[in-house]
């Protein structure tokens, strides 16, 4: 009886690997960030939930922006040349709908410089004409690609600063949820997701506007200019404990979820994941791009950070090569533990040494150790010849299920 609840036990956790969620960070890479096309992409290549920015204009539209100025992704200063402020930008909250309709959005440059952020994405000088949406019109979009599609993806939906809104007397928030609600999206099951930088925003969202949608705390390292809130007292355990009655998961720049040394290699886990599991917290990092990463290998960063860091998702840029990622790493697990269900039915411990000798040759390549899977056959063998059929066949599991542990071990060595 113990060697099945052992055996049962196992391929519960092989199996239960579900790939973490993929969200589409201001749609996808491959166009300018943010825009309608952007977004469609991302919907069009499996992303699970889709990343946008919320700023108000000044007659209190809600505009799919990343910053609260125009100039990093627009041509204002061609459009508008005298209605930048003394700091010589421009600010999506000086400007109207009808205003900022006449703008094209490009890839992003630096302001100062107006170089492109990221050289191998869309051109920025490109005369494509795209433009800045609303969030109606972004909330439209995802209804209706769900809807033809059938594929049910999710928006989530960032505040952009809301106590710098405050200071112009608008209460973003608010207007966020009004719209919301005017979509009757205002269940915890309905397809939307809020989060912002500003935690005692979240707060004001759920306890004085009575808001039952999702709530994700984001975190940063880097505090001026984000939000007031205080980051290392909320990614403390204490600070852990207290947000897990108000969000449903944290949303942390990745360097607060693993430690990395000068050269961007990980070193370790932060603690964080592990409380935000503790108080039954989903933990999603931000920003995973193929064009700009820590280290020397995209694809093990991605695996350290489900394998070990055991994070829930990933906010990406490029959602498609995260999807294929892992879609890799699934496979090989589903091969794995399917392999040891037809195994298990077998009566011959011979059988049952040639097949996962076979399975061992077979997917060594790509995720054991050569060495281990020699070892484990030898001893395997050897246990064989001295005991009885039963015992064998109790501890060719046994050692079958601590193989597989041992050798994700050794994979995970691989990164320090």
């Amino acid at each position: 009886m113990f060697v099945f609840v052992l055996f049962f036990y196992y391929l519960e956790i092989c199996q239960g690997l579900q790939r973490p969620l993929v969200i589409g960070h201001r749609g996808v890479a491959y166009l300018p960030e943010l825009t309608l096309a952007s977004q469609s992409m991302a919907h069009a290549y499996g992303a699970d939930i889709i990343e946008i920015d919320v700023c108000l204009s000044r007659d209190d539209q809600l505009i799919i922006i990343h910053d609260t100025y125009l100039d990093g992704v627009t041509n204002v200063k061609d459009v508008f040349p005298n209605r930048n402020r003394t700091n010589g930008r421009n600010y999506v909250i000086d400007f109207t709908l009808e205003e900022l309709r006449i703008l094209t959005v490009r890839e992003r440059v630096n302001p100062s410089t107006n170089v492109q952020v990221y050289p191998l994405r869309f051109p920025s000088k490109s005369i494509v004409p795209f433009r800045l949406s609303t969030l109606n019109e972004t909330i439209e979009l995802l209804l209706g690609l769900n809807h033809a599609t059938g594929r049910q993806r999710q928006l989530l939906i960032e505040i952009k600063q809301p106590e710098y809104h405050v200071l112009y007397n608008k209460s973003i928030s608010k207007i966020v949820i009004e719209t919301l609600n005017a979509y009757n999206l205002t269940r915890s099951t309905d397809p939307i997701i809020i989060q912002t930088f500003n935690i005692e925003e979240l707060m004001h969202i759920r306890y004085n506007l009575h808001s039952q949608l999702r709530l994700f705390a984001l975190m940063t390292v880097y505090q001026a200019g984000v939000s007031v809130s205080d980051y290392d007292f909320y990614r403390s355990e204490e600070g852990i404990r207290n947000l897990s009655n108000t969000v449903q998961a944290l949303a942390p720049d990745h360097v607060l979820v693993v430690d990395y040394d000068i050269n961007g290699e990980i070193m370790g886990t932060s603690n964080l994941t592990k409380w935000a599991h503790q108080y039954n917290l989903n933990v999603y990092p931000y920003t995973f791009r193929k064009d700009l990463f820590p280290g020397s290998s995209f694809e093990k960063l991605v695996e350290y950070f489900w394998h070990i860091a055991q994070v829930d998702g990933f906010i990406t840029d490029h959602p498609d090569v995260i999807l294929q990622l892992l879609q890799n790493d699934t496979t090989v697990n589903t091969t794995f533990s399917t392999t040891l269900t037809t195994t298990f039915n077998t009566t011959s411990s011979t059988t049952l040494t040639t097949t996962f000798n076979t399975t061992l040759t077979t997917t060594s390549s790509t995720t054991f150790s050569t060495t281990s899977s020699t070892t484990l056959s030898t001893t395997i063998n050897t246990f064989n010849t001295t005991l009885n059929r039963s015992s064998a066949n109790f501890l060719h599991l046994f050692l079958l299920i601590i193989t597989f542990l041992f050798t994700s071990i050794k994979r995970s060595e691989l990164y320090f």
